[in-house]
């Protein structure tokens, strides 16, 4: 289940039963002698840009052997809290103003619990109940436990929970939540089912952002694979390298380029690396690779690209100049790779680290 939270200052006491919004029943066995509980209204978190504008309050209280904790719920927003028994044992919460919510954790490694008095909750208490086994599989997986062949039949499994509740609960306040974890093609499939009850979920300001996500990835798809077929003409940019000079995409006219648009906080741009270095070394200087670092200040770009060592021309991409030249290639994730030929064209656009990436390169360089 998502993560969750609230604070001595979003008032969290312990109380007597009758006075609480939230009573979370523990059992005999607890990790820890403290329960950190964090919040943040719903509307911050859709909205929020970094960690600082989620505004998060926080607070560490003692349990108390054989008694609740209880945890008013804000009379003006809807909430979502995040309580922390151990690194490992976390819970989320989302409740309404009002809401009277009884939780019984009844264990551990991982958290168990069943609820009552929410809807949103109770809803969504089902949904990762349903999915508990899949996730588990897939962890299996990860351990190397089981074939990574039986990952894709887990997703459509994982993906036949969501749109299975979604169909038999279209009004639930939780069938935003099954929302909010699908796959573009089938977010836009149940999005008109979902939505005209939607405002009544506290999780709406979620489901209207994930929608605006999911129409500019369409979006940004669309404009890719026209970009490829057509093989258009790659747009133009000038960006600041290391030293502060100009670089140009012009100025490579006549090479090969790998466009990476990447950052040093991106840890599948990291993993990367080797696999561009060997291409990098094996076609130069018919290739060359122009690293473009978003979505970070200077001295951050700098430290990563001297701590990977790499080889490649780099600029760096503004936040100001960021949104026109990310949407002129089409980018919504990093990393990305964009193969421009010899003539200025785009032959490829590749989202994420895919291995196949390097094979459609030499193909196309007839290598």
């Amino acid at each position: 289940m998502k993560k969750l939270a609230i604070s001595a200052a979003a008032l969290l006491a312990i109380a007597p039963y009758a006075a609480a919004d939230i009573v979370v029943n523990l059992p005999e066995s607890v990790p820890g002698s403290t329960v950190i509980v964090e919040s943040t209204s719903v509307e911050k978190m859709a909205n929020a840009r970094s960690r600082a504008d989620l505004g998060l309050v926080s607070d560490t209280v003692a349990i108390v052997k054989g008694k609740p904790l209880t945890v008013k719920v804000p009379a003006d927003a809807d909430t979502r809290f995040k309580l922390t028994f151990s690194p490992e044992n976390t819970l989320d919460l989302y409740t309404s103003p009002g809401e009277q919510i009884t939780l019984d954790i009844t264990a551990f490694s991982p958290v168990r619990y069943t609820v009552k008095g929410s809807p949103l909750m109770e809803g969504i208490w089902q949904i990762d109940e349903a999915v508990r086994p899949i996730e588990q599989a897939a962890s299996e997986i990860r351990d190397g436990k089981r074939p990574q062949s039986e990952m894709q039949g887990l997703f459509e499994q994982y993906t036949k929970v969501l749109t299975d509740f979604i169909e038999k609960n279209p009004s639930s306040p939780a069938a935003v939540y099954a929302m909010l974890s699908l796959q573009p093609e089938d977010f836009v499939k149940y999005d008109s089912i979902v939505a005209p009850n939607a405002a009544r979920s506290a999780l709406n300001p979620m489901l209207v952002k994930t929608r605006e996500r999911v129409n500019a990835q369409i979006e940004a798809d669309r404009k890719r694979a026209e970009m490829e077929q057509n093989h258009v003409q790659a747009p133009a940019f000038t960006l600041e390298n290391l030293e502060g000079k100009n670089v140009s995409l012009s100025d490579f006219k006549g090479k090969w380029l790998i466009l990476d648009f990447w950052g040093s906080w991106c840890g599948w741009c990291i993993k990367g690396f080797p696999q561009l270095k060997e291409a990098y070394a094996r076609y130069k200087p018919e290739l060359e690779v122009i690293g473009i670092d978003c979505q970070e200040p200077k001295d951050r770009w700098k430290a990563g690209v001297e701590k990977h060592q790499l080889p490649w021309v780099h600029v760096y991409l503004p936040q100001e100049q960021a949104q026109e030249l990310l949407s002129a290639y089409g980018v919504q994730g990093f990393p990305t790779k964009v193969i421009v030929n010899p003539e200025g064209k785009i032959m490829n656009i590749t989202s994420g680290e895919d291995p196949e990436f390097y094979n459609i390169l030499a193909k196309l360089m007839g290598k």
